[in-house]
């Protein structure tokens, strides 16, 4: 018998990573009897993830760009101090009711803008002078898009966090389809362009944290 290596490690680094807390708990169980492609949220082990960044960062102001039913967005609040301000932004309302419910429990509900549309047009409005954090998990093929608007904008020392970046490994594909063609542009560009110092790791689906020279 075969044994499934991915599996079993996937759920011996769960088992070894701190718990996410019963607010998550919750809305993962929720968006998996609600959500039509819950595979989608974050999950435990990239939520961890998220949450360390924020807390080594301690942002005050987080642009997270695909709020889904909100997971990310909670995650990456757990370094804010009084004053951080997330906005979040998705362009479906399908899952609003969700995100609410979960962000009115939070006790740092007060910090959260939500913004609904799309994140390119909405991107351009936004009155902050520099990013601290920008974590891009929305529509694949605007994937250079949010990066052209954001890339400026980060301070310096800040970080810019992309999820998906490996594709289910579609990106090793030699005939890439549209989605698969401009995430593996993107992965090229922030690494060439000399703007970022950037570590890809295969963590869920590949996620990508560079940090602004």
């Amino acid at each position: 018998m075969v044994r499934n290596w991915i599996e079993e490690l996937s759920k011996y680094a769960d088992d070894h990573t701190s718990s996410e807390g019963d607010l998550l708990r919750e809305l993962e169980r929720k968006t998996y009897l609600s959500a039509l492609s819950p595979q989608m949220l974050s999950g435990k082990l990239q939520g961890r993830l998220l949450s360390m960044l924020s807390k080594l960062v301690q942002p005050n102001f987080v642009l997270d760009i695909g709020t889904f039913t909100g997971y990310s967005c909670i995650s990456l609040l757990d370094g804010f101090g009084e004053d951080g301000l997330m906005y979040t932004i998705d362009v479906n309302d399908d899952y609003e009711h969700i995100r609410s419910e979960f962000f009115n429990r939070h006790p740092k509900r007060g910090q959260i803008k939500q913004l609904l549309g799309n994140a390119i047009d909405i991107i351009p409005t936004l009155d902050v002078e520099a990013w601290d954090i920008v974590f891009i998990d929305a529509n694949k093929q605007a994937y250079l898009d949010y990066y052209q608007l954001v890339k400026n904008k980060i301070r310096k020392g800040g970080l810019l966090i992309v999820d998906n970046v490996l594709w289910s490994g579609k990106v090793l594909d030699s005939n890439k389809d549209l989605d698969t063609k401009i995430i593996d542009d993107l992965n090229k560009l922030i690494v060439n362009e000399g703007l970022f110092e950037t570590v890809l790791m295969p963590v869920r689906d590949g996620i990508s944290i560079s940090i602004k020279k």
